[in-house]
């Protein structure tokens, strides 16, 4: 490979990242490949332990949960019959979190 289609290559894999992540208003990052919809409402993963929620399609976001910066949320998903999912990382442990039925809490999967 030549230098200039490595510099080519680089580019447009760093352009490509630069799409899947974004910012909000609040300057949080957004991963957007960890993202759930469910019952009308979409659910995004933060880089900094929180989770967002939007009612409008993603036009306006709130905050939804809040796990603290020591954890990220690395996968998010909703399954056919709407129940949303998240795994959480740390330095030590990783879990598994389901959002409960009144959609306002997180229990343990």
């Amino acid at each position: 490979m030549i230098r200039r289609d490595f510099l080519r290559a680089a580019g447009l894999a760093s352009g490509a990242l630069a799409l899947q992540m974004g910012t909000l208003a609040n300057g949080a990052t957004v991963l957007s490949t960890t993202e759930a919809e469910s019952q009308g409402k979409l659910y995004r993963a933060m880089a900094d332990g929180k989770i967002n929620v939007s009612a409008d399609a993603g036009k306006s976001w709130q905050l939804h949960a809040d796990f603290g910066a020591e954890f990220t949320v690395v996968a998010l998903a909703a399954d056919r019959r709407g129940q949303v999912s998240a795994r959480l990382v740390s330095d030590a442990s990783r879990f598994d979190l389901t959002l409960a039925q009144n959609g306002k809490a997180w229990k343990t999967a």
